[in-house]
């Protein structure tokens, strides 16, 4: 027996953890009180869609969800991709369903059934097997009286409990029980072959393992009425990938205030459907008033006289952007709104609404056109994403240095260096995708940045040395702070021109 060769060369492999991902700004829910097909059960909490169709089939063509969908969904660029998420705004009571098999589609024709004389398939309900035999299908008119005779023949056999379908939509047969609710007494198994004398039918009903699919009954459940911010958190505990907020309805000034101020918490970025003409109004009582003067910047609100769901398509360009591209970022103002109809609007209401930081979709001259491109408040939207996005960047990469380094990264000057590294790699993120420029620093002085200093690159970054660490500090292993100036590119929005002429 020979020596291994790891006496002379030992090799240990180190294994590297999975770096944690980057929050995707790419991501919208829509948030809808509607059961449609998608929430039929008292457990799923979200679906994922990748049309407008999927949409339709889950929900119906006249679906509030559809009508909030669509505008995301005309919209191009787009953002890439659409969650819609159960806001279980009333009380519901949901029945119990019971235990089944699904068959699969069928390939078989009426006039191959028709050639069976003495068919057979065995089934197991709970711990009873039953052999069905003996089934004569001659004289079958259709798929439906081909059901009827087996069903015959389960009673025959003292299998009362079960009963069997043909789904024409489907094309295939259904078998369920007769008791609803959790009950392994009537859990329907798949066909088996018991070798009985006869033709086979399992195979040719789809009824074996690999062809048809078991249905677990369920209990009756009741499930509570929650409030928008009640459903934002469960949803956000199952799946926190998304970062734009909708809603598939109308909310009151109450909960539009509460969604505001979690999505400001949050870091999401709610949209808002601004319906009424009071809502441009500079007083008090107005709900946008309110999120005004509460500094909420994380509500992008749209004013339309015509469309209920306008937001859905600003959401959907705004979110368009790919942070990984070179110079992908967007200003909102200007941009198009397909399916939604733009609104004649006063000078004042535009006034009003620029005023509070609502959105408009007018003409500008003969073209319609998105203004101001702002959220509540009056700052810019895409500001608003950008420092999102590099706030979420920085905080992944400099926790991926950490978590990911094979061994430690030492308490000093050299260890610093590496942290501020994984910070300069994505202020260049920035400059690339053009979020980032050149300019003045006009903010607060620090490290050697000096206020009215020029920013070459666009970016400047400082920590202090490792020496100045209080006594505490270096005992908690802290390192000093990585202080960060970034200067926003921002856009065009608007230019004086002045022509001069002479004769």
């Amino acid at each position: 027996m020979s020596l291994s060769i790891s006496n002379i060369v030992d090799i240990q492999l180190n294994t590297v953890p999975k770096a944690a991902s980057r929050k995707d700004f790419g991501t919208v829910a829509l948030f809808t009180p509607e059961t449609g097909n998608a929430f039929a059960d008292g457990t799923t909490r979200y679906v994922y869609v990748s049309d407008y169709s999927e949409v339709v089939n889950l929900f119906g063509s006249t679906s509030e969800t559809a009508k909030a969908a669509q505008p995301f969904f005309a919209q191009q660029p787009r953002a890439k991709q659409l969650i819609i998420c159960r806001w279980q705004k009333e009380s519901r009571q949901i029945n119990p369903t019971s235990n089944g098999l699904n068959g699969g589609v069928m390939s078989a024709t009426l006039e191959e059934f028709k050639q069976i004389q003495s068919g057979y398939f065995s089934l197991t309900v709970g711990e009873t097997h039953y052999d069905v035999t003996g089934l004569d299908l001659q004289d079958a008119t259709d798929f439906d009286s081909i059901a009827t005779k087996i069903q015959e023949k389960f009673t025959a056999v003292s299998l009362t409990n079960v009963t069997i379908n043909y789904d024409e939509t489907g094309n295939r047969f259904l078998l369920a029980s007769t008791n609803s609710g959790q009950d392994k007494s009537n859990l329907i198994f798949y066909a088996e072959d018991s070798k009985k004398d006869g033709e086979y039918l399992g195979s040719m009903l789809k009824l074996e393992d690999g062809q048809a699919s078991r249905k677990i009954g369920q209990n009756g459940l009741y499930i509570e009425a929650e409030s928008p911010v009640e459903a934002l958190i469960a949803t956000l505990d199952v799946n926190s990938s998304w970062y734009g907020v909708l809603f598939a309805a109308q909310l009151t000034d109450d909960q539009i205030i509460a969604v505001a101020n979690w999505s400001q918490t949050a870091k999401k970025l709610f949209g808002l459907n601004v319906l009424r003409d009071d809502q441009l109004e500079w007083n008090s009582t107005n709900v946008i008033k309110k999120l005004y003067d509460a500094g909420l910047d994380h509500t992008l609100a749209v004013y339309d006289k015509n469309d209920s769901y306008p937001v859905s398509s600003a959401m959907a360009r705004l979110l368009s952007v790919n942070f990984s591209a070179n110079r992908s970022t967007i200003t909102l103002k200007f941009k198009t709104q397909p399916t939604i109809t733009a609104d004649d609007i006063t000078a004042t209401e535009y006034q009003k609404a620029k005023r509070l930081g609502v959105n408009v979709y007018t003409y500008f001259d003969d073209s319609a056109m998105l203004a101001e491109g702002t959220v509540v408040g009056g700052k810019f939207a895409d500001e608003v994403v950008i420092l999102d996005w590099f706030a979420d960047a920085v905080q992944k990469e400099v926790f991926s240095r950490l978590y990911l380094s094979p061994t430690k990264i030492p308490l000093t000057d050299e260890g610093q260096v590496i942290l501020m590294a994984a910070v300069e790699k994505v202020c260049l993120e920035g400059i690339n995708n053009g979020a980032f420029a050149k300019g003045v620093w006009t903010g607060d002085s620090f490290g050697n940045l000096v206020t009215g200093d020029t920013l070459e690159q666009g970016y400047y970054i400082y920590a202090a040395p490792m020496s100045t660490l209080s006594t505490s500090d270096r005992e908690q292993r802290k390192a000093t702070p990585i202080q960060v100036a970034v200067k926003l590119a921002g856009a065009i929005h608007s230019s004086d021109v002045i022509i001069n002429f002479s004769r």
